[in-house]
């Protein structure tokens, strides 16, 4: 029976699934997590089963101290690049010219000694035509934003109708009722305050009076003779 000495787990990370159209390149991700500094004896093999093949999958692409090793499948030649950074945790790749043959399971395998132990994680790739490709998550992040923002220019809208509903309305309160009228008043000053004492305002509805002009009338007919004034009240009468 063989021990061995400081053995410890490997965590390593896929997406499960991944739609790519055809005649693009694709980009497996891959990640994981190790309990031991990145040393240059780690390394990751990245492994193809096609699909509705129940047999074992075949190296397409090795990479170990800063090399790349592509595998015997033929299909892959000269089509796998490596995408990854072993110091950030990274073995991604990248597969150029992806066509329907490649639809598949993909695994990612990471060794990183003494962390040897622990599973691969696989990756299903569908390749399909651009009119089959699910709503990437960009497009769902811009539609979601555009949502939120229509949604909140309605909730304005209607918050701001429901206050200038709530708002006290400007009853009659004599003169002041207009604005206009409150303005004249303002202008009149204090000369206007004895008159306005003795007046009352007309309602809302009534026309407003004009000013009134006094004017005295002289009944003597002489010129040298004691002049007799009476005051006469001219108004201004405004048409409805």
């Amino acid at each position: 029976m063989f021990v061995y000495a400081g053995v410890s787990a490997i965590d390593v990370y896929t997406p499960e699934e991944l739609f790519v159209e055809n005649g693009t390149t694709a980009t497996l991700s891959c990640s994981f997590k190790s309990r031991e500094v990145i040393s240059s004896s780690a390394s990751v093999t990245w492994s193809f089963l096609p699909e509705g093949d129940t047999g074992a999958s075949t190296s397409i692409f090795y990479y170990s101290g800063g090399k790349s090793f592509p595998g015997s499948v033929p299909q892959f030649k000269s089509r796998v690049e490596w995408a990854g950074d072993m110091n950030k945790k990274d073995a991604s790749i990248r597969v150029l010219q992806m066509q329907f043959k490649d639809n598949g399971t993909f695994s990612c395998d990471v060794k990183n000694p003494p962390d040897i132990s622990g599973q691969n994680s696989i990756i299903k790739v569908r390749v399909v035509m651009k009119e089959s490709l699910p709503q990437t998550s960009t497009a769902v992040i811009v539609g979601g934003v555009i949502g939120a923002v229509i949604g909140i220019i309605i909730i304005a809208v209607v918050t701001y109708l429901i206050i200038r509903r709530q708002e006290p309305r400007h009853d009659y309160e004599g003169c002041t009722s207009l604005e206009s009228v409150s303005s004249q008043n303002t202008r009149v000053g204090k000369k206007a305050e004895s008159s306005n004492d003795n007046s009352r305002c007309s309602s809302p509805s009534a026309p407003v009076q004009g000013p009134v002009i006094y004017a005295q009338l002289d009944h003597s007919g002489s010129k040298n003779s004691f002049h007799k004034m009476e005051p006469v009240v001219y108004a201004d009468i405004r048409k409805n």
